[in-house]
């Protein structure tokens, strides 16, 4: 098998397995999360699984991603290196706006926030923004490298 398509293969299987297994965890930590409230002399129990699921969540995504890297060839790599430095440094760049102009004007929090938002809940909203706004970069990024050397 040429190494281009084991790569595909590997990512394919990277994202199939990755998503899998977030799906299957999320239900998994919602039916633990709410035995935790409902019987809380299982809340610690259930904060310990649900941590120790994520971490075997993420160990398997981060094995996935190694298997994809090893038969990617190394214009992928550059792409995605190249992509995730300067892309995702300027969405980071770029989220870092909205945070200065709240705390440079405190008052105006309450203005830009959904109404009954929770700080968890902002502080969620935050960290997904933050996110949201590296992987756009990165994308952007990625697409440009792509058709500058098309």
């Amino acid at each position: 098998m040429s190494g281009q398509r084991l790569a595909r293969r590997r990512l394919v299987a990277a994202v199939v397995y990755s998503f899998g297994a977030a799906l299957v965890l999320g239900v998994a930590a919602s039916l633990i999360g709410e035995l935790g409230k409902r019987k809380p002399e299982f809340a610690v129990f259930s904060l310990v699984a649900i941590a120790f699921s994520v971490l075997a969540v993420m160990a398997l995504v981060l094995w996935l991603c190694a298997r994809w890297w090893r038969a990617a060839d190394e214009a992928a790599r550059e792409a995605h290196k190249w992509s995730w430095y300067w892309g995702g440094s300027t969405g980071l760049a770029l989220a870092a706006v909205p945070y200065i102009l709240l705390h440079a004007m405190p008052g105006a929090t309450e203005a830009v926030l959904p109404v009954g938002m929770t700080t968890t809940e902002a502080v969620l909203f935050g960290m997904a923004l933050l996110g949201g706004f590296q992987l756009v970069g990165y994308g952007l990024f990625w697409i440009g490298w792509w058709l500058k050397r098309r």
